[in-house]
This record gives structure tokens, sequence and C-alpha cells, in this order.
């Protein structure tokens, strides 16, 4: 199995690489740990498409769960019969504003990008 990168280690690496960097930190540790946290982000690959499939897949999945867990607690809510005087855990509201922003999100999914120029 591949070693992971971690941003910690690489800036632990190139602060001992270097003995004037040693010397920043001592004397200035905040903008030397500012400078070297900016060339370890810089020096971080993007996620290969393996990762980027996996990442959508649990962020899609996880907007579906929601989905349909709003779908069921509206159904709920529609045949149940509200009592007088109960509080309930679950507001109808609450749910149908997370419910009208989850079919959004997936909707946004599916509409084609501004950024492309198709038929320019």
């Amino acid at each position: 199995m591949a070693e992971q990168m971690r941003s910690a280690t690489v800036m632990l690496e190139k602060a001992l690489a270097s003995p004037q960097t040693l010397e920043d930190l001592k004397t200035d540790p905040e903008a030397t740990l500012k400078k070297l946290e900016a060339q370890v982000i810089q020096g971080l690959p993007p996620p290969d498409d393996k990762t980027a499939a996996r990442l959508w897949l649990i962020v899609v999945s996880s907007f579906a769960f929601v989905l349909l867990f709003c779908v069921v607690v509206l159904g709920i809510g529609v045949f149940s019969k509200l009592d007088t005087g109960v509080t309930y855990a679950v507001k109808g509201d609450t749910i149908l504003t997370v419910f009208t922003t989850v079919v959004g999100f997936l909707a946004g999914l599916l509409a084609p990008s501004p950024v492309s120029k198709k038929g320019a």
C-alpha cells in the first residue's frame, strides 16, 4: 500500500531540510509556518480520477439518502394525526425546506455547465 502524503509531514520535512528555516522558526514562527504552508499546499497533487469518483459517489449518495428520508418523514406527516398541545421533534416546514434544497442540489448536477460553450 502506497504511503499517503500528509501535509504536516511534508511541512516538517521542508523545515528540517533547511537550517535557515529552522532559524526563522525560532525568530518568527508564525510567518515561517505560513510560508511553509503555502509551499506545501502548492506541492500537493489533485486527487486522481478514482478518488474523485469515490468522493462524488459519497456526496451524491448522501444527498439521495437525505432526500429519501425527507420523503418518508413528509409522507408520515401527511397521514398522521396531529394532537393539540403536543411538541413534535420534527417540523414539517423544516423537512420541506431540506427536501427542496436537496432536490435543487441534485437537479443542479444534471444542469449543463455555464462554462461550456456548446453551439457558440
